[in-house]
């Protein structure tokens, strides 16, 4: 007897071994990818490490967990698209220019698809789940506390005046983690706190002056209203409320003159992210205009290869001061029409489907997730390397088992 008990004691001791990697793996991940410190911390000298080693790390754990469970490997989906993805940025690379950039993309593009395939093994387990959500609210309320913090210190970690952005150093990459941050920590805060939740990292994003994170904040707020995870009565008053405050400590910082950084291009700078300065501000902001002549060029490389594009990193080593900020064109500029199929056949496989049997708030939550990936992905080149869209995927597409909170009662 003792003998046929032996095994068992010893798969459950691996389980706990595997639980642990991936728990550490998700936390590492958390903390030093999706937060964007490791980078800041690099860029800056805090600490020694690349934002690699970091990488290396989730990797590590994420195979250390397939050797001791192999049984639980996360979605097969996300992992084919994952070798898909990897495959079309090496392979296009043989009809690149090959230089060392091109060869750079190629390289960055096939390690996210890594860390995709990683994040979804570590997320296989209920547990490391919930810890993850958990360090995904804490980070995102840490994101928001620096950025109203910054409101006094301009420029303290963001690259532009008058526009917070935390560790993300890019104010339009800290709204549109915030937005992730949001949608992936929403189904574990009490139901009684989530419009409260919901209103402070608003605040956030709004502190960021990043258009498409307001617009991606703007529809996942309706769609969330829409299906009633949201109290639209509370949420009014809380907002009531909050305007009031936030127009009360305005006040006091101008009076004081801890705003007055402000008095000068930062104002209008300021209107004219909000669009409300007059006709000759407003023509001054070419942002916008500029990313649709980026869009264009992107297109016109299509209309000139439309079978294989014009090869990895064509994009980034064109002769435009940046690239495509859309990561649909992006695809079709480089991969041709192939690329036009990427993205969507990966929304499509993260859409959460009836049949993983989730509960409604995890469920809505996902649903609502895809939506912000698929419109962030027209102001973002980069959605499909941004550790806060990948661990967001792994997140979504693992299939609750019947021990998972997520699982519909």
């Amino acid at each position: 007897m003792t003998t046929a008990l032996i095994p068992t004691a010893a798969v459950g001791g691996t389980s706990t071994i595997a639980r642990m990697a991936r728990t550490v793996g998700a936390l590492v991940a958390v903390a030093f990818l999706f937060s964007g410190f490791s980078t800041w911390a690099f860029n800056t000298r805090a600490i020694p490490l690349p934002p690699l080693a970091f990488m290396l790390v989730v990797l590590g754990c994420a195979g250390a967990a397939v050797l001791l469970e192999p049984t639980s490997l996360g979605s097969a989906r996300i992992k084919a698209w994952s070798a898909a993805s990897a495959c079309l940025a090496m392979l296009a690379f043989l009809w690149s220019s090959g230089s060392e950039l091109a060869l750079q993309e190629a390289q960055t593009r096939t390690l996210s698809a890594m860390l995709l395939v990683a994040f979804s093994i570590l997320m296989a387990d209920a547990s490391t789940r919930t810890i993850t959500r958990r360090a995904i609210a804490a980070s995102t309320l840490l994101t928001v506390a620096i950025n109203v913090w910054e409101i006094t210190h301009p420029m303290t970690f963001s690259m532009a005046l008058g526009r917070s952005a935390s560790f993300y150093v890019n104010p339009n990459i800290a709204g549109a983690a915030l937005v992730s941050g949001l949608l992936l920590a929403l189904p574990i805060v009490p139901a009684r706190a989530r419009e409260l939740f919901v209103l402070v990292v608003g605040g956030g994003v709004f502190l960021t002056l990043s258009r498409g994170a307001l617009l991606c904040f703007a529809v996942v707020l309706v769609v969330l209203l829409a299906s009633r995870q949201l109290r639209v009565k509370r949420l009014s008053l809380l907002t009531g409320g909050g305007l009031l405050l936030v127009a009360s400590a305005l006040g006091a910082m101008t009076a004081s003159g801890e705003l007055s950084y402000l008095s000068g291009g930062a104002e209008r700078f300021v209107k004219q992210r909000l669009g409300i300065g007059s006709r000759e501000e407003l023509s001054a902001d070419v942002s916008a205009s500029s990313r649709s002549q980026l869009a264009m060029h992107a297109l016109d490389l299509f209309g000139e290869r439309p079978l294989t594009g014009f090869g990895t990193g064509a994009t980034v080593e064109w002769n435009e001061p940046e690239s495509t900020h859309n990561i649909y064109v992006r695809h079709v500029a480089e991969y041709g029409v192939l690329g036009a199929m990427l993205m969507p056949i990966l929304l499509l496989i993260a859409w959460p489907r009836h049949a993983q049997h989730a509960s409604r708030v995890y469920h809505g939550g996902a649903q609502v997730f895809v939506i912000f990936v698929a419109l962030w992905g027209v102001f973002s080149h980069n959605v499909a390397d941004d550790a806060f869209v990948l661990l967001g995927l792994a997140l979504i597409t693992v299939i609750p088992d019947r021990h998972d909170p997520e699982l519909a009662p």
